[in-house]
């Protein structure tokens, strides 16, 4: 889990600094305490509310998506074989 929500937060802090924004601009935006980027930094979980408002403050959106994207079923030539192993 602290994987993806590094990687939620490192592609939300690279949205930002594209638009010149610091860290503390972000969370202004964002509307959240000047605190909660170090606190998610070392959770080991956030709340889903949370990333919402900070990566909607930069124009993004969290999305689900199907675990083998649809190029690589196609390169295996699986895509119409059904669910992936283990769902």
């Amino acid at each position: 889990m602290q994987e993806k929500l590094d990687e939620l937060l490192a592609r939300i802090l690279e949205a930002a600094s594209a638009r010149g924004w610091d860290q503390k601009t972000l969370l202004q935006r964002a509307g959240l305490g000047p605190t909660t980027l170090s606190k998610l930094k070392r959770a080991k979980d956030a709340r889903l509310s949370t990333l919402e408002r900070l990566a909607n403050a930069v124009d993004l959106t969290l999305t689900l998506a199907p675990r083998a994207p649809v190029l690589e079923r196609l390169m295996n030539r699986d895509l119409f074989a059904g669910p992936a192993d283990g769902d």
